[in-house]
């Protein structure tokens, strides 16, 4: 695919329509765009704007406690997006973080989760992962059909974060041993 993203720290509503209006779109396949918050309101006014089709929410933690009041407001806040895709669109959710699981039953829109807790029953289920000298080695499962992949991203945690990578490179339409050579050459 041909993709463009927004640059680092382009995630505000005025940064990213800055950034469309200086982008030549002609033969671009994906546009990923980051979406960031400092109210209620402005992921959706982002949503309303980019009109994505697919979504990622890795984490909804703590961390933004001073910009939202509490876990609530950061929920409502991040859900925009979710609550932003269209009816064939897909949101892809860590079902691991209690509070990015929590309204999924809401949602009108196609679901797949990932994460490393079996018992929640991910899409894709992350199984296996070995630090190696030259990055790391995983595997699990994506609707219970064997995945194991070699990347050179360093330090475990990158497998929680390849993983939404898959489910959306999957329904993209790209095949196992495409998937799996794009991940050798992170």
């Amino acid at each position: 695919f041909r993709v463009i993203k927004t640059p680092q720290n382009t995630n505000t509503e005025i940064g990213i329509a800055s950034f469309i209006l200086k982008t030549d779109f002609n033969g671009i396949d994906v546009f990923v765009v980051e979406m960031g918050a400092y109210k209620i309101g402005e992921i959706k006014m982002i949503c309303d704007m980019v009109k994505p089709s697919i979504g990622i929410l890795t984490a909804i933690t703590g961390q933004h406690l001073a910009l939202f009041g509490n876990i609530t407001q950061t929920q409502k806040a991040k859900y925009e997006l979710l609550r932003s895709l269209p009816l064939n669109g897909l949101a892809v959710v860590n079902i691991d973080n209690k509070y990015c699981r929590e309204f999924l039953h809401e949602l009108k829109t196609n679901v797949v989760t990932f994460g490393v807790d079996n018992e929640l029953s991910p899409t894709c289920l992350i199984k296996d992962v070995t630090t190696t000298t030259d990055g790391i080695a995983c595997s699990g499962l994506i609707d219970n059909k064997l995945w194991s992949l070699t990347t050179p991203l360093v330090g475990a945690h990158n497998a929680v974060n390849l993983a939404p990578c898959l489910l959306v490179a999957h329904h993209l339409g790209m095949n196992d041993a495409e998937i799996v050579e794009q991940c050798r050459t992170l």
